[in-house]
């Protein structure tokens, strides 16, 4: 595989293929990571809030 980094070296110039090429790499993993932090930090949360809202209201209406 041909090292593309360089011909910008002898060029000074992006081209604009691998320029796309690398800024849609880069929204590929700032998806992913989106992605992951979603599935494995706010869901899990969430989850964790609501329940310990429903233990509360169950708790409340027993002491009533």
């Amino acid at each position: 595989m041909q090292n593309p980094f360089k011909n910008i070296i002898n060029n000074e110039k992006l081209p604009d293929t691998l320029k796309n090429k690398v800024m849609n790499d880069i929204d590929l993993i700032k998806l992913s990571l989106d992605f992951t932090d979603l599935i494995a930090i706010k869901y899990p949360a969430s989850l964790q809030e609501l329940l310990n809202l429903k233990n509360k209201n169950k708790n409340n209406q027993n002491n009533e």
